[in-house]
């Protein structure tokens, strides 16, 4: 009778539990103190591929034992069986490490009998406790098309809920509306003034021109008031700053002008002489209060007809959403009321600055709590105001109300959100302990990122100096249609087409992800569009390969894992691409559990080199 082969999962994982499971069953006889776990936590990787494969620092455990780091190694050495770890067929010291080289046969045969099981699902081992969890991202004003430092926000968010939801959990992605700020007041103020107008063209595009032309328009009036004063003053220095300001917002106008200058000449007669920030400041109360049906329809109008913008520029990069949020119907609906009148009851509520407010003082001294939320030992977080003297709330407070009602339906909530809204962030996370949530507040991730640098190129979203989406995709397929029809020029029309539009869009995709999103991203095409190395089209590319090889090869794999020759697998590149793959179901998990998209990036980059240099060096199709 046959004996059943265990199938393990994750071949990587396991040859490291072993070790961790043998030294820990050395030193226990030895008489030290230690958990099998701390020693699994402890391996690395060494620094050097011929040190080995997995590498123990004896020296952590040394000191705690009160012995020398070695005689601690002499001691593992001598009890060490490599005929019982069957999974190690060497060790090497260096330094303070014991080096473990993993044993080839044993874990090509594990790897083949695990693909051979589970199949294309091989490394996407599912979460034990599988969560429900919300990814907010993008969540951009609706006041102009979406640029590239939204489209990085966006990648970002859609591969987090892509890797979360094959870990096995449930996501939820929802987009937020912001309807209720001063940017989307300045758009509606300028769609007011020029009357009845019916966007034409994309309207994220369209509305963008009226939001920067309305902004030019308020700072030259401003800066004309300043520089009048500056004159009167005699304040030369301050007549220069103002000056060049003025001078930049009229440059502002004329690039607006060039793209419908009849719309921009409009808006310019029809704003004269208007108070506009009284005008504004009517607009955000008129709308949160629902004084006025006419402005409540024209605000809510505008906002739909740009996300229908949006809708369309992030379905061409893949990306979809389960809900899209209205920040006004939480004020609408009583929610944040509800969070305004329990804040009133809350220990830390104060009068600051003359207004309703939160203080944390007290509460972000609690170790607990700084350690728990994360924050910075020597950042001291600020009162939080909640409504204003006109009884408007603020952006911060409405997003107390929108985190519980993420929270209604999820385990844990991402917000993806730029690395300059990390006070924001902190004083909501702090703002939902000081009203009793604690799970919410523990449980809210702020997952944050860093800008999208472009060499050459300022961007500023008020004067509409920036590079559009929309622009970015179209050029990455235009420049992956002119790589392709130098590589295939007699392919189909249609094919070069199509390929282009797969290539281009995996390129922005893949490199607006490649970098940690705790790091500036630079978006240089010729990296982008690289397909020799480190990109999109690359591991495209090296995809295509590997199934031309399978194709080409035209026979069902099926073989007896006992009579394969594994001796082949002590050459260094056989070797070394064993090794990755074993490595990746460890990848992915990291990758999930720790939010590092980047990980499965570098994985994707180091495969495909080790792939490629082993298509070259071995006759992979002739091989028995």
């Amino acid at each position: 009778m046959k004996t059943m082969k265990v199938i393990v999962e994750d071949v990587y994982d396991h040859i490291l539990r072993e070790i961790a499971n043998s030294t820990w069953n050395i030193w226990s006889k030895a008489g030290f103190e230690v958990s099998m776990n701390d020693i699994y936590e402890s391996l690395e990787e060494p620094p050097l591929e011929k040190f080995g494969d997995i590498a123990l620092p004896t020296f952590r455990f040394s000191k705690k034992f009160k012995v020398n780091y070695k005689e601690l190694i002499s001691k593992t050495l001598r009890e060490l069986d490599l005929r019982r770890l069957r999974v190690i067929s060497r060790v090497n010291v260096i330094g303070g490490y014991i080096n473990f080289f993993i044993n080839e046969e044993c874990a090509a045969k594990e790897l083949f009998q695990t693909i051979s099981n589970i199949g294309y699902d091989y490394g996407l081992k599912t979460a034990e406790k599988p969560l429900r969890i919300v990814v907010e991202h993008t969540s951009a004003n609706p006041v102009h098309p979406l640029h590239i430092g939204h489209g990085r926000n966006a990648i970002l968010g859609d591969v987090l809920s892509r890797i979360l939801t094959k870990r096995g959990h449930r996501v939820i992605r929802r987009f937020y509306i912001n309807d209720m700020g001063r940017q989307v007041a300045i758009l509606a103020y300028g769609c007011l003034t020029l009357g009845s107008v019916q966007p034409t063209g994309k309207p994220d595009h369209f509305y963008g021109i009226i939001y920067s032309a309305t902004n030019a328009v308020m700072e030259i009036d401003r800066l004309k008031k300043e520089l009048e004063e500056a004159r009167k003053k005699g304040d030369y220095i301050e007549v220069e700053k103002v000056n060049s300001e003025l001078l930049d917002w009229l440059n502002v106008l004329a690039e607006l002008k060039s793209k419908n200058n009849k719309l921009v000449m409009t808006l310019i007669g029809r704003l004269k002489g208007k108070d506009h920030e009284k005008e504004i400041q009517n607009i955000m109360r008129t709308y949160e209060k629902r004084l006025d049906e006419n402005i409540v329809k024209t605000v809510r109008r505008i906002c739909a007809d740009v996300i229908e913008g949006f809708r369309e520029t992030l379905g061409k990069m893949g990306v979809e959403f389960d809900f899209w949020d209205w920040e006004s119907d939480l004020v609408w609906e009583g929610i944040v009321d509800e969070v305004l009148a329990k804040a009133k009851k809350s220990p830390y509520f104060t009068i600051y600055k003359g207004a309703s407010a939160l203080d944390f003082s007290a509460l972000q001294k609690i170790s607990e709590v700084r350690e728990k939320l994360k924050l910075p030992k020597s950042f001291e977080i600020p009162p939080l105001i909640l409504r204003r003297s006109d009884g408007t709330t603020l952006y911060t407070t409405r997003d107390i109300a929108y985190s519980i009602v993420k929270f209604k339906k999820a385990d844990k909530v991402i917000n993806v959100i730029m690395s300059e809204q990390k006070l924001a962030q902190a004083q909501l996370r702090l703002a939902l302990l000081a009203l009793g949530y604690r799970r919410e507040a523990y449980n809210l991730i702020h997952y944050s990122y860093e800008i999208v640098n472009l060499p050459g190129v300022k961007m500023s979203g008020r004067k509409g100096r920036f590079v559009d989406l929309d622009s970015l995709i179209e050029e990455a397929i235009s420049r992956a249609y002119f790589e392709v029809s130098k590589r295939n020029p007699n392919m189909a029309e249609e094919w070069k087409e199509r390929i282009a539009r797969i290539v281009g869009l995996g390129a922005v995709r893949y490199a607006l992800v490649s970098v940690s999103a705790s790091k500036p991203l630079t978006f240089i095409w010729d990296n982008v569009l690289n397909f020799e190395k480190n990109s999109g089209p690359y591991i495209q590319y090296t995809y295509a390969r590997a199934i031309n090889i399978l194709k080409n090869y035209g026979k069902k794999v099926n073989f007896d894992l006992e009579t394969l020759d594994y001796n082949v697998l002590r050459k260094p590149i056989i070797r070394r691409l064993l090794i990755l793959l074993i490595k990746f179901p460890n990848t992915f998990t990291k990758a999930a559990d720790e939010l590092k998209p980047e990980c499965l990036v570098e994985y994707a980059g180091k495969l495909a080199d080790t792939f490629n240099s082993f298509y070259t060096a071995e006759p992979v199709v002739k091989e028995e």
